[in-house]
């Protein structure tokens, strides 16, 4: 802390000058307070769960100095490790006449699309990947009649990774990375990054040190209607010998992901690929420790479909991003002013299937080499994925909006000692969504979704439905309560229950202030944001939580 104040102090300084300048300076303060009392389930256990967390996030600009922290009260937090303190702080330089950005501190970054650098916060998943470190930015234009656009960054720092099924459990790495981006003409731009890290990660038996090497390559290209992105990256991890790998271990993975775009004033046509092969490994080796697996400060695009629907979110996809290639067409057409359709369809695999023998009585996995395992199969052995999604938005009038969609998927999970227990599901979901202005400030919304379940695995009767059913009233531009049910016929259903039902208000006292507050019955489940999963335990009981921005 003394080396970041006197930095600050010296950047003060610097800004100031020795002649008298005029001060710029603003200040900022976001509060969001969470609260939650009642029960929660694990599994067949049911016990009472409380929690407490404030967040406040302070700035402060001084012309081109920005000082920021944020401290935190999570006693006790929702998920993770109770914290009492000054959780983030900062110091940063901006120039943006110059081109210039220092900052020293906590920081999250994105490079390209995030193959080889991606660390972010995502509160709502308790996620969080960011630097504690150093890090410099600049950017000029070279030229007037011809102008080169270049771009250069660096930094360094530490990064804490805090696993999500055992939250005492954590991974600690020290990150390097340097970027560098050209823009030779206006049409093109390449560019070039590479990630320098050396870790500990708690393992089976041990604390397992690595060392990763990641750079990455990629370009855009955009003419008129056309948008062109292609990156590749390449990652070579070695670790030290210990109990859990008495053998040190170097290995090699790498990942593609292209992207192709047509846009024009009616259609727009996106066409994804990804292809990642950072750690394939056999059916053995897959657990979640293992040290080659893809590095928290990776998180590459999904290649998937995100969903506002509650019921078609229940079953997502979850990337394996160590071993998976695939693709995603999404398709938007707009014939009318008011009318707007969507087609959107993905396709996922394993890259091999892996021959099961035996050897002494332990089983023993050979890969089978696979011709064209650059694109996905639907052979159940390689875990096939597949979704098809369409829906349908209709402004009627000024008063009237409707959204009718249609959802199809389809997963396999191949077991290999026993491929007849292979776990098949397949999933049809059809959310509705309708919406009326009763007034100028009245405004009434219904959801209506249905979703038909067949899992193959299940005892008795496979099929089951779930229904989902929410009213809302809100009145322009401040309140705003809600009411939603869900039901099931599902037998094997976890928790036992065959309903839910909550209430949730939200008020906004102006722009910057807001209450939301909601009592009632939470199913749980697997919840997945920028192919980040977590399981969400079913709740009970009353939330709140009050946003302030000063």
């Amino acid at each position: 802390m003394k080396k970041l104040l006197s930095l600050a102090l010296l950047l003060l300084v610097s800004s100031i000058g020795v002649a008298q300048i005029k001060l710029d300076v603003k200040a900022s303060l976001n509060n969001v307070m969470r609260y939650g009392s009642g029960t929660e389930r694990n599994n067949n256990l049911e016990y009472g769960k409380e929690y407490f967390e404030n967040l406040s996030d302070a700035r402060l600009s001084v012309n081109d100095i920005i000082f920021g922290m944020r401290y935190e009260i999570s006693q006790p937090i929702e998920y993770g490790v109770d914290y009492k303190g000054i959780r983030k702080r900062f110091i940063e330089y901006n120039n943006v006449k110059e081109g210039i950005n220092v900052r020293a501190g906590d920081f999250w970054e994105v490079i390209s699309r995030g193959l080889s650098m991606n660390v972010f916060e995502d509160r709502t998943q308790f996620y969080d990947t960011g630097i504690d470190g150093i890090k410099a930015f600049y950017k000029k234009t070279i030229g007037e009649k011809n102008p080169v656009k270049v771009k250069a960054e660096m930094f360094a720092g530490m990064l804490e990774y805090n696993d999500f099924a055992n939250v005492t459990r954590k991974e600690v790495y020290n990150v390097r990375d340097a970027n560098f981006e050209i823009s030779p003409v206006k049409l093109l731009n390449i560019g070039a990054n590479y990630v320098y890290a050396y870790g500990k990660v708690p393992t089976s038996s041990d604390t397992t040190s690595i060392k990763a090497y990641i750079p990455e390559g990629y370009l855009s290209f955009n003419y008129k209607n056309l948008q062109l992105f292609a990156s590749y990256a390449h990652k070579h991890v070695s670790t030290d010998a210990n109990t859990s790998y008495p053998v040190p271990i170097s290995a090699k993975g790498d990942g593609f992901y292209g992207s192709l775009s047509y846009s024009m004033p009616k259609l727009g046509v996106t066409v994804d690929y990804k292809n990642y092969r950072f750690d394939m490994t056999n059916p053995d080796n897959r657990s979640a420790d293992r040290p080659t697996k893809m590095l928290p400060f990776q998180n590459p695009p999904t290649v998937v479909k995100e969903h506002s629907s509650t019921l078609i979110s229940r079953n997502p996809h979850v990337v394996d991003f160590n071993d998976e290639v695939g693709a995603q067409i999404d398709v938007v057409y707009a014939p009318k002013d008011n009318v707007t359709f969507n087609l959107n369809a993905a396709v996922a695999s394993r890259h091999f299937d892996y021959l099961k023998t035996t050897d002494g009585g332990k089983l023993v996995y050979t890969r089978i080499e696979r011709d064209g395992n650059y694109l996905p199969s639907l052979d159940k052995q390689f875990s096939p994925y597949w979704e098809v999604y369409a829906d349908g938005e209709w402004y009627v009038n000024d008063k009237l909006y409707t959204k009718v969609a249609y959802d199809r998927q389809n997963a396999v999970t191949y077991n290999y000692i026993n491929p007849n227990a292979s776990e098949i599901l397949k999933v049809n979901t059809i959310p509705v969504e309708v919406r009326y202005s009763l007034t100028k400030e009245y405004t009434l919304k219904f959801i209506v979704e249905n979703q038909w379940v067949e899992n193959n695995i299940r005892v008795g009767e496979k099929s089951y439905m779930n229904n989902l059913f929410s009213v809302s009233l809100s009145r322009s531009p401040n309140i705003s309560a809600t009411f939603s049910a869900e039901f099931t016929n599902d037998e094997e259903e976890p928790t036992g229950k065959k309903n839910w039902f909550i209430g949730e208000v939200s008020y906004k006292f102006n722009s910057a202030n807001s209450l939301t507050v909601s009592y009632g019955t939470e199913r749980g489940g697997l919840k997945c944001t920028n192919g980040i999963c977590r399981f969400v335990r079913p709740f009970e009981g009353l939330r709140l939580t009050l946003n302030n921005k000063f």
